[in-house]
């Protein structure tokens, strides 16, 4: 991708979520342009997004809005300087949202999912927000998982049944830092909801970390308080259903494509992981490998 800006910060920001990444396709770039002005001040709201054909549009308020044209693969952000100097806010709705969303429009299907990996296994783990993707991953990653991504992973169109992840940093809601106290005194960014986010970089993690990986099985999130912790076992044609349940739908060309990919990622073993702590749910995932290779 290429971002211009007549901002140094705008740069900084792309190369903090972009710049431990190298070229590994040969596709046609993305353009990101990015203008910074004065502003009123402030942390607007969350943008909305709206779209028709190969157009959409992202809106805060009149002085922080963004748009993209997928034909073109070309997108453009006007922000305050306020909203460029939270950087977590900024990245995850502009920055990111547009590159992501032209690379969504264009080259990958995403999924709502984490990944780990456990003896070259990779496992899926799927959930709306809330159900602990971010929380599961670290924790698998603690007890010597391999890392691959905490809230979104995604598939190359014609790839296979390859995950692709952010192995480079997590984010958790703040209430994570009361589970892992070396959490505490991280960076904090106002990202989903307005709700407080730690962000943290896996270089500073005694944790395995890997590109991608296969995935050879999908874990289905269901995290209630005193539920009790089981697994069960789902066919393919409910995970295609689960999968593609919350994925919005653009043309029928671009929506057969990002069909196929959630096809083939869906010839995984799936199950139902229910859980009410993250203690028990790892355990779980080790039967799950372990099965998977029995």
């Amino acid at each position: 991708m290429e971002v211009a800006s007549d901002r140094r910060e705008v740069l900084d920001a792309a190369h903090e979520s972009f710049g431990v990444y190298a070229p590994r396709y040969d596709r046609p770039p993305l353009r990101i342009h990015v203008m910074v002005g004065e502003g009123s001040g402030g942390l607007p709201p969350a943008p909305v997004l709206r779209g028709q054909r190969h157009l959409l549009t992202w809106v805060s308020d009149r002085e922080n809005y963004a748009v993209i044209d997928r034909r073109e693969r070309f997108g453009f952000a006007c922000v305050t300087r306020a909203t460029l100097a939270d950087s977590v806010f900024f990245r995850w709705h502009f920055l990111d949202a547009l590159i992501y969303m032209l690379l969504e429009l264009n080259y990958i299907t995403s999924l709502h999912a984490g990944c780990v990996a456990r003896d070259g296994a990779g496992v899926l783990l799927y959930g709306e927000s809330g159900m602990g993707k971010s929380t599961l991953s670290y924790a698998c990653a603690k007890r010597g998982w391999t890392y691959i991504s905490d809230d979104s992973s995604s598939v190359v169109w014609d790839g296979g049944r390859v995950a692709i992840g952010e192995p480079h940093r997590f984010r958790f809601r703040a209430e994570a830092a009361e589970l892992f106290p070396e959490l505490r005194g991280r960076t904090v960014g106002y990202q989903l909801d307005s709700k407080p986010t730690i962000e943290v970089y896996t270089a500073d993690l005694p944790i395995r970390t890997a590109p991608d990986c296969r995935v050879e099985q999908i874990a289905f999130l269901e995290r209630r308080p005193g539920i009790r912790a089981g697994i069960a076992r789902i066919g393919k044609e409910e995970a295609m259903e689960r999968l593609q349940q919350d994925m919005a739908a653009f043309d029928p060309d671009l929506d057969a494509r990002r069909g196929e990919a959630v096809e083939s990622i869906a010839e995984a073993t799936a199950f139902e992981l229910r859980y009410s702590n993250y203690e028990e749910a790892v355990v779980l995932l080790e039967q799950i490998v372990q099965g998977g290779r029995a």
